[in-house]
């Protein structure tokens, strides 16, 4: 084969640029500070007047406005006051009353004046129930047990509006993210439509080459004009799981850089089986559903009370007559067509329906461990591919503007390396903000945040090996 003297300079000018230039990116990649991003070629400031807020206090702001919480810590307080009525059953009952009447006896004196009777009454009366078959008892452990439900229900609610919460935070800072990859991808389309109309300019590009930079423009600048859409309604999302109207918007040094995990998938199942909030919830609904097995069969014991009191009567006010009362009264049920075998049987199926829900809770806290632990697996191996691709994207960016300001590729070939760029680019933030919800989803599974985890799984490792690391 043979090339023309024309073919062969092209050819060889190629070379030399491509040589030249792939030295240079070199060098200047290794002058690069460490933990630079070479895809940050243009940043998103803030927007004034939009309040910046970071992620504690994001979650902070969250648990004081979540409607959510709200309700919860609601059914907290019901049930503490459940239990403080059942405290109250073991004091006596203490009542005052009082009257006075005037009627008329129809007759009439000597005078001719209507006789009438008027009369002035006062009572103090107490009452006290000594034994009522341990109801009183049974009745206030399974208040307390369900405090105690509510109050894990509420930290179950709690991790859930925090995971809620988070989740918005880390879309809305990809969301960010994504407008400064259309950005640096505008830029881009910019810098290459000016030097194709050069090349026209100069007879080295054809006219079909502009209009196909024109149009990769405006689909850029399209695509910036729905990112940056995309980045206020992800804010205004992440002010909704705030519970707040106002919107926010992440601050600067918010990022979606992952953090070391630490734990392993087992030692994660260990904690959730015991520390979970749901797991927790269930477990205490187990217990307070046994109290009410109690509470159903304290129907077949005896009663005991006891009452007195004073009553003060008379025809003039005040009344001086005094007079006292003292009873003491029990009764012993026989039989009540049935009523206390059904309540009890009702009582003890609801025991076998918590035992059920507490190990169908088991299982799926099991299975949600499970499928957290693998995306985040997932999202830090992707996190690494998606970083080789953006460089090897970047790098076949930076070739193909070379070989097309020589003459050797086309215009479809440098369209298709800026695609793949642009891909890469958002691949690379997917794959952090994966790797941010999935952490997230296990501080909610597990009911603490990370560093708390690896500090639970660290306990656990001590008490397995004897106390010794």
């Amino acid at each position: 084969m043979t090339f023309s003297r024309s073919s062969s300079a092209r050819w060889a000018t190629a070379v030399a640029v491509f040589a030249l230039s792939s030295g240079a990116a070199r060098g200047l990649r290794a002058q690069a500070p460490a933990g630079a991003d070479e895809g940050d070629t243009t940043s998103v400031a803030l927007e004034e007047g939009v309040r910046a807020v970071t992620l504690d206090e994001a979650v902070a702001t969250a648990s004081e406005n979540s409607p959510t919480l709200e309700q919860a810590r609601a059914s907290v307080s019901s049930a503490e006051a459940q239990t403080t009525s059942a405290l109250g059953r073991y004091l006596p009952n203490v009542n005052f009353s009082y009257g006075a009447s005037k009627s008329s006896t129809g007759h009439i004196d000597a005078t001719g004046q209507a006789i009438t009777n008027q009369s002035y009454t006062s009572q103090l009366r107490s009452s006290l129930t000594l034994f009522d078959g341990f109801q009183r008892e049974n009745n206030l452990t399974s208040a307390r047990r369900e405090t105690d439900v509510q109050r894990a229900t509420y930290d179950q609610r709690r991790y859930e509006a925090v995971l809620s919460v988070k989740t918005a935070f880390f879309n809305a800072v990809a969301a960010r993210d994504r407008v400064r990859v259309e950005n640096a991808r505008v830029a881009r389309q910019e810098e290459q439509l000016r030097y194709v109309r050069e090349q026209a300019r100069l007879g080295q590009a054809t006219r079909s080459d502009t209009l196909s930079s024109r149009v990769d423009l405006n689909n850029a600048r399209l695509a910036l004009l729905q990112a940056q859409t995309d980045r206020r309604s992800a804010e205004f999302a992440l002010a909704q799981a705030m519970g707040i109207t106002d919107r926010v918007q992440p601050a600067a040094e918010a990022t979606l850089e992952p953090d070391t995990l630490g734990v392993g998938l087992d030692q994660l199942l260990s904690v959730a089986t015991r520390h979970a909030p749901s797991v927790r919830s269930a477990s205490l609904s187990v217990g307070a559903a046994t109290g009410n097995v109690g509470s159903a069969k304290s129907s077949y014991w005896p009663s005991l009370s006891v009452s007195g009191g004073l009553d003060w009567r008379n025809q003039e006010f005040p009344p001086k007559a005094r007079s006292w009362s003292f009873s003491f009264s029990g009764s012993v049920p026989i039989f009540n067509g049935l009523q206390r075998e059904t309540s009890i049987d009702r009582a003890q199926a609801q025991v076998q329906i918590a035992q059920a829900q507490r190990r169908a809770a088991e299982l799926a806290v099991r299975s949600n461990v499970q499928a957290a632990y693998d995306q985040i697996r997932t999202a830090l191996a992707g996190m690494d591919l998606a970083d080789e691709t953006r460089v090897a994207a970047q790098e076949d960016l930076r070739v193909n503007e070379q070989r097309f300001r020589v003459g050797v590729a086309t215009s479809v070939d440098l369209r298709a390396a800026q695609i793949a760029l642009d891909q890469a680019e958002v691949d690379r933030i997917q794959r952090r903000f994966d790797y941010q919800v999935g952490v997230a989803r296990l501080e909610s599974l597990l009911g603490m945040p990370l560093e708390q985890m690896r500090t639970a799984t660290a306990n656990d490792e001590t008490n397995v090996n004897g106390g010794i690391r």
